[in-house]
C-alpha cells in the first residue's frame, strides 16, 4: 500500500495556477506553449502531481503575468472547466 502525501504548499500553488490560466482564458495546451512545456506537464502542476524548482515558479508567475507571491494565496477551491485550445 502507497500513500501519497501532497504538500498544501502544493495544492495552494496550483489552485492559483488553474486559477490565473483560466483568467487568462487560456486552455492547457494554450498555457503550456507559452511556458515552453506539455500540456501534460501543466495537467501534472494543476492536479498537484507534480513538484517545481522555485525558478519555475517564477517563470509560470511571469507567464500568467502576475507576482510570484499570488501563486501562494489561499483561494477557495476553482473548478478547473474544459477550454479549448485556441
Amino acid at each position: 500500500m502507497t500513500i501519497q502525501i501532497t504538500s498544501n504548499a502544493r495544492r495552494i500553488l496550483a489552485n492559483n495556477i488553474v486559477y490565473f490560466r483560466l483568467q487568462n482564458g487560456w486552455s492547457q495546451e494554450d498555457f503550456a506553449d507559452k511556458l515552453g512545456t506539455t500540456p501534460i506537464y501543466v495537467s501534472n502542476l494543476e492536479n498537484a502531481k507534480r513538484n517545481t524548482r522555485i525558478d519555475y515558479v517564477d517563470h509560470i508567475a511571469n507567464v500568467l503575468g502576475v507576482d510570484i507571491m499570488q501563486l501562494f494565496v489561499k483561494r477557495d477551491p476553482v473548478e478547473n472547466k474544459r477550454i479549448p485550445r485556441r
